[in-house]
C-alpha cells in the first residue's frame, strides 16, 4: 500500500510540473520579457510636421594643388518624406564615351526633442569622370583608364541651417578627394 501511495505521489507530482511548464502565465505575460516585447503592438510612428526641408548637398572633388571643383545638388523634402534627384549624362574622352552621374536620395526628419535639429538619411552616387577635377588630366595613363566613383549612405543629425561636412573620400587609383557637405534648413 505504501507502494502505491509513493507512485500515486510521484504520477501527480508530473502531472502537475508538466500542466504548470505548459500552461500560459497569469495574466497574459510570459516568463520571458523579450517575448513579451516582440508580441507588443509596435509603437505607431510620430506624425510629419506640416514644414518643408531644403536639402543642400555639395560635392567637391580636388584632383591636386587649387581649389575643388563644387557639383551642388538642392531639394526641399516634406517632413518625415522621401526625396530623390536622378541626374546623368555622358562624356567623350580617348578611350569614347563614359556616363557620368549624381543620384541622391534622402529623408529628413525634424528632431521633437531637440529644438532646430534636423535627422537626414542620405543615399548618394557620384560617379564623375575620371578626369581631374580641373579638367586636367596627370598622365594619359590616367585619363583613359581612371573611372572614379562614390557610393555613400549615410544617417546624420544637422543642425538648422549649418552646414556640415558629412564624408571625406580619396581615390585609391588617383591623387583625388571627394568630400560631401550637407546643410539642412527648416522652412516654416
Amino acid at each position: 500500500m505504501l507502494k502505491q501511495l509513493l507512485t500515486m505521489i510521484c504520477v501527480c507530482a508530473l502531472v502537475i510540473g508538466a500542466s504548470a511548464q505548459g500552461a500560459p502565465a497569469q495574466q497574459g505575460q510570459s516568463k520571458d520579457p523579450a517575448a513579451d516585447r516582440a508580441q507588443a503592438p509596435p509603437k505607431p510612428p510620430e506624425p510629419s510636421q506640416p514644414v518643408n526641408i531644403r536639402l543642400e548637398l555639395t560635392i567637391l572633388d580636388q584632383t591636386g594643388p587649387g581649389e575643388p571643383s563644387r557639383k551642388v545638388v538642392t531639394m526641399h523634402v516634406a517632413d518625415r518624406f522621401s526625396a530623390s534627384i536622378r541626374t546623368s549624362g555622358w562624356v567623350l574622352t580617348k578611350e569614347g564615351r563614359r556616363d557620368v552621374s549624381i543620384n541622391v536620395d534622402a529623408k529628413p526628419t525634424v528632431l521633437r526633442n531637440k529644438e532646430g535639429a534636423v535627422q537626414v538619411e542620405l543615399g548618394l552616387s557620384y560617379q564623375p569622370t575620371g578626369l581631374a577635377a580641373t579638367g586636367n588630366v596627370a598622365t594619359a595613363a590616367e585619363a583613359g583608364s581612371a573611372q572614379t566613383g562614390l557610393n555613400e549612405r549615410i544617417v546624420t543629425i544637422l543642425e538648422n541651417g549649418k552646414p556640415l561636412l558629412v564624408s571625406q573620400a580619396s581615390d585609391p587609383s588617383l591623387d583625388r578627394r571627394i568630400s560631401v557637405e550637407v546643410k539642412a534648413t527648416i522652412l516654416k
